[in-house]
């Protein structure tokens, strides 16, 4: 069985500081196994990694990656603050005066803090609801420090264990499905395994061939996985979820049938999350046991 080790505590660690979503040429953990890969992996400009020529043979295991927080530097005022757009995936309110990074072309990064944007009655700023301060005087002072418009923004990551058992971390809900295929990867199953990351999309091809959908959620919200499986494999799982004291929601729709695990992770899209190992541990076995399914009925 897979069990949360120092290790993985590291590798969780690296994941939420990894920086691939903003300069893929960096040396970075990631790089190499994602060029390895890249005859089923592609990156897109959001930051997303999708499959392309997919093999409808390889093991059913698709895990989703949702992209980083990462923003866009949209005004630089004469005063020296810098403006973000307010199209933000994490509630404002828990935002203001948290550090950030600025990532510009040059590769550099620049350390700042989010406030508040007291000035709406300035046309340009009215849609701008949160200001990035630099320690800078005007504009000019911005632009010397490399920082230009379009320049990405992330939050500085942090990660802390609570009482042995729980990760706290900003990005968890973002970057948990890229920590569970790089550990299942990690893990000796004495064969080749192919999972891909994509975006979820329902094909008739799907429709066609597959009768149950395992789907993992964060707080019934977030897809972070989902395991495509045959109604006998279906029974399988449904028995290891009994014997392991793992909660599963069984629905049928249109003559499908869904499995629905959710993940509780308190601080639910905030800067600072938390999530207990085991709540991981009880996921990548679940999908240990699936994929041990697959192989065994291969052979």
């Amino acid at each position: 069985m897979y069990q949360f080790t120092k290790k993985s505590e590291y590798l969780f660690f690296k994941i939420l500081n990894y920086d691939s979503l903003l300069n893929l040429t960096s040396n970075n953990l990631f790089r190499d196994y994602l060029n390895q890969s890249s005859y089923s992996l592609l990156r897109n400009t959001n930051g997303n990694l999708l499959v392309k020529n997919i093999n409808y043979n390889l093991t059913n295991l698709y895990i989703t990656y949702i992209r980083s927080n990462i923003w866009e530097i949209k005004y630089i005022s004469n005063s020296g603050f810098l403006f973000i757009n307010k199209n933000l995936n994490l509630k404002r309110k828990y935002l203001l005066y948290k550090k950030i990074f600025i990532y510009n072309k040059k590769g550099n990064i620049i350390p700042g803090v989010l406030i508040p944007n007291k000035r709406k009655n300035l046309r340009n700023l009215r849609n701008l609801k949160i200001k990035i301060d630099i320690g800078t005087q005007d504009f000019k002072e911005v632009y010397s420090l490399g920082i230009n418009l379009g320049d990405k923004v992330g939050l500085q990551e942090d990660f802390s264990i609570f009482n042995k058992k729980y990760l706290l971390s900003n990005e968890i809900t973002n970057k948990i499905g890229l920590f569970i295929l790089w550990e299942i990867l990690n893990y000796n199953f004495k064969t080749n395994l192919n999972f891909l990351l994509i975006k979820y999309n329902i094909t008739k091809l799907y429709l066609m061939n597959y009768l149950v959908k395992l789907s993992f959620l964060i707080n019934n919200t977030l897809k972070i996985l989902e395991v495509f499986i045959t109604k006998i494999l279906g029974r399988e799982v449904i028995s290891f979820c009994q014997r392991n004291n793992i909660n599963i929601k069984i629905l049928t729709k249109n003559k499908l049938t869904y499995y629905i695990l959710n993940v509780k992770i308190k601080y639910f899209q905030s800067p600072i999350e938390m999530i207990l190992k085991s709540e991981i541990e009880k996921i990548i076995n679940l999908i240990i046991f699936v994929v041990r399914l697959n192989i065994k009925k291969k052979c």
